[in-house]
């Protein structure tokens, strides 16, 4: 997997993991709720069932069934949803995850921290 895909697998879990956290926190639910109620995925559209489906399967299932920890559980869910979305998009070339509005809106703002982090060092450089 490329670095940019990496990242976009590792972003997205990051939110699932920051979202389950909030509601157990925030509507003081107990993981299992936490992340029965986390598992919507109305933003994928036409692959919420895909979503769904790896969330079920990776983090739901798994919740009580052994030890590991909840965000390697979540990243395993968001990792197989984005490869499993990212084969089926590739039927249809003009719907490619690398050109989802979600997708460039993520390497976007990776783009701007890196710039941010850079602190004009690059502009400086020519």
């Amino acid at each position: 997997m490329d670095a940019a895909l990496d990242a976009f697998v590792r972003d997205q879990s990051l939110q699932k993991w920051h979202e389950v956290n909030g509601l157990k926190a925030g509507a003081e639910l107990d993981e299992l709720e936490a992340v029965k109620s986390s598992s919507e995925f109305l933003e994928k559209g036409s692959y919420r069932k895909i979503w769904q489906s790896w969330w079920q399967q990776k983090v739901i299932d798994s919740t009580q069934e052994n030890e590991e920890h909840m965000y390697a559980k979540i990243e395993n869910a968001v990792r197989g949803a984005v490869l499993e979305e990212r084969e089926l998009r590739k039927q249809y070339p003009d719907t490619l995850l690398e050109d989802s509005f979600e997708y460039k809106e993520f390497v976007a703002r990776q783009m701007d921290h890196l710039l941010f982090e850079a602190g004009g060092e690059i502009e400086e450089d020519f």
